[in-house]
């Protein structure tokens, strides 16, 4: 088995995002045959960020490790990125939603125009689901993996470039993959394995947020609040848009909840497989005739009668035992909603199952209890 080392560095201005230590705390990261040297975070709020940059870089190369991974003491990233080693890349940037523009956010990975000297950004939503890496022109530094030989053939590799009068061409990421694309080296990004971007709020959650009360009217018929294990009103606007614009009269979920509930008033029939008995009946006593809710253990394959138009998947409790239901939703469904979508075992199940056979056509965000809506490929 071959052994990978990579020199971790967080930078920082005095203060990291407590996120990222409880990871690292938690040995989060650990892989059998990736070791991790961390550099002491203490001693990375250098200024400025390209001089910090090139005085990591220039420790990293005392080092024999193989890698070096920088990440910002704001980014925080959803996946494990030190199994991108396994890639075997030179450079491979986790992209983060930054603001541009006043108000407009879009993702740090960037094409050139081959007519223009000027980028834009990719548009995630653009991109085929299967795919997990893309190579791109620029990556943001916020989040980036650069192999040993990179950095041993590019003297001063992060700087800033002005231009005649004084004013800012490029930051140090951009001079950075320039930089490393004129000596020969490759850039990659990671669709699927973004990370979070943390200012006053994340960045990439900032749709999730709203005004909208814990006992807004919709829930407080119910007397189930909004959030927690249930669906948000973001993600329930999403999921009435995907009924509504498919023409859905019947539905199959697993995990009954609110969601059980909002979904018996705009279809026919909703179906709802659940493992808790106490929860199956309270759900049942708020429901009116077009809901059924059906006890199930989980794991075994449910007799299903009968057709249906979408499966929502939002149980059972904990992403580990969801597999069951990815597995049976995945043979029989042609349209499929997931719920807690961009947590570690919900992705998993996704890329298992889904990716390949279905196409991603629609997210409520990229937070952890999004919703993903997935069309069957015909």
């Amino acid at each position: 088995m071959q052994r990978h080392k990579v020199y971790v560095a967080i930078l920082n201005h005095g203060w990291i995002r407590s996120e990222i230590l409880f990871k690292l705390a938690s040995r989060a990261w650990i892989l059998d045959d990736v070791e991790l040297v961390l550099k002491d975070p203490t001693k990375n709020w250098h200024h400025p960020i390209s001089s910090n940059r090139n005085r990591i870089v220039k420790e990293f190369l005392k080092t024999d490790c193989d890698y070096l991974l920088m990440i910002d003491d704001d980014i925080v990233p959803l996946t494990n990125p030190l199994e991108l080693v396994y890639a075997d890349k030179d450079v491979i940037g986790m992209p983060a939603k930054v603001r541009r523009g006043g108000r407009y956010l879009d993702w740090v990975a960037y094409v050139k125009n081959p007519e223009k000297e000027e980028y834009a950004p990719v548009d995630f939503s653009l991109i085929d689901d299967t795919v997990d890496l893309l190579k791109v022109d620029v990556v943001g530094t916020g989040c980036i993996l650069i192999k040993r030989k990179v950095l041993e053939s590019i003297k001063a590799p992060f700087h800033t470039e002005f231009d005649e009068d004084g004013i800012l061409t490029y930051g140090t990421d951009f001079a950075f993959c320039v930089k490393a694309k004129e000596a020969g080296f490759e850039i990659f990004t990671t669709p699927w394995r973004i990370c979070e971007h943390y200012k006053e709020i994340g960045m990439i959650g900032i749709d999730s947020y709203n005004c909208i009360d814990n006992t807004d009217h919709r829930a407080n018929q119910y007397d189930i609040p909004w959030g927690g294990m249930a669906i948000n009103p973001n993600e329930w606007n999403f999921i009435k848009r995907i009924v509504l614009e498919n023409h859905v009269e019947t539905v199959l979920e697993f995990g009954s909840g609110l969601s059980s509930l909002l979904l018996s008033e705009c279809v026919d029939k909703v179906t709802s497989f659940e493992t808790n008995t106490e929860w199956a009946e309270e759900i049942g006593m708020k429901g009116n005739g077009n809901l059924e809710i059906r006890l199930w253990d989980g794991v075994s394959l449910p007799h299903i009668h009968g057709d249906y138009d979408l499966a929502f998947i939002d149980g059972p409790e904990g992403g580990k035992n969801r597999e069951a239901a990815f597995a049976i939703t995945a043979e029989i469904f042609d349209r499929i909603i997931c719920h807690d979508a961009m947590r570690e075992h919900e992705t998993a199940w996704q890329k298992k199952y889904l990716r390949g056979k279905f196409k991603l056509k629609a997210r409520s965000g990229y937070y952890p209890a999004c919703c993903h809506y997935w069309e069957r490929n015909k």
